[in-house]
């Protein structure tokens, strides 16, 4: 587990390379003396607090990956896009984030909370969204679920543009179907099967080669 030095390190270059309010963590000042013998304020050295560090996380894991879906939608077969969402680099940077919101949250007072709501959620005897709703009553795990949420789209977003790029797929339907994976996720995936298979194209293979696997496993 990181420690919290670790932790804050990590987002003090974050924050400091985003101006915004939402990153902007109090920091007090002390006073040292000149040679002078006039008082001069200066900063204290940048400490973020749990709280901080998960909000912080969460803002940027938030609107990072909309930056990820621009050239995907815009220009899908552009070597830009290529080099930007070719590897897998940027998904796993934002799942590391992602990693510092959920250990931090685990290592907060009462954390692990979320754990136990869950043998509610999955116990078939209960009601899972009255587990669900409870489980949304808890900021940390809001804070764990909303970047969730965000990256697993960006992630069958970038599935969706490999298989489309491979299959010739026009950007004209391909964008809808992004469009609508970022708005609510899975209906966007359908979305794309349709189209897929509406011009004659059949269903995305999203990457599984049967040929090739046939020919492996012999």
């Amino acid at each position: 587990m990181p420690t919290r030095k670790m932790v804050t390190a990590f987002f003090a270059a974050v924050l400091l390379a985003n101006p915004a309010h939402a990153f902007v963590p109090s920091i007090t000042r002390s006073a040292s003396r000149t040679t002078g013998g006039k008082m001069k304020a200066r900063p204290a050295p940048l400490h973020l607090t749990g709280p901080e560090i998960i909000d912080a996380g969460v803002t940027f894991d938030t609107f990072a990956p909309q930056f990820l879906w621009l050239p995907m939608v815009v220009s899908p077969k552009s070597s830009i896009t290529r080099a930007i969402m070719g590897p897998i680099t940027p998904i796993l940077a934002l799942s590391l984030v992602h990693l510092v919101i959920v250990l931090t949250a685990a290592s907060a007072p009462g954390g692990t909370e979320p754990i136990l709501i869950f043998a509610d959620v999955f116990d078939p005897s209960k009601n899972q969204l009255d587990g669900m709703t409870h489980l949304f009553e808890v900021r940390d795990f809001v804070a764990e679920e909303w970047p969730h949420v965000l990256l697993w789209d960006i992630f069958v977003g970038r599935a969706i543009w490999l298989d489309a790029t491979a299959r010739g797929v026009p950007r004209t339907l391909l964008a809808p179907s992004l469009l609508m994976t970022n708005a609510i996720g899975p209906p966007g995936l359908l979305l794309y099967a349709l189209v897929c298979v509406a011009s004659g194209r059949g269903l995305p293979v999203m990457g599984f080669d049967a040929e090739a696997r046939e020919a492996a496993d012999e």
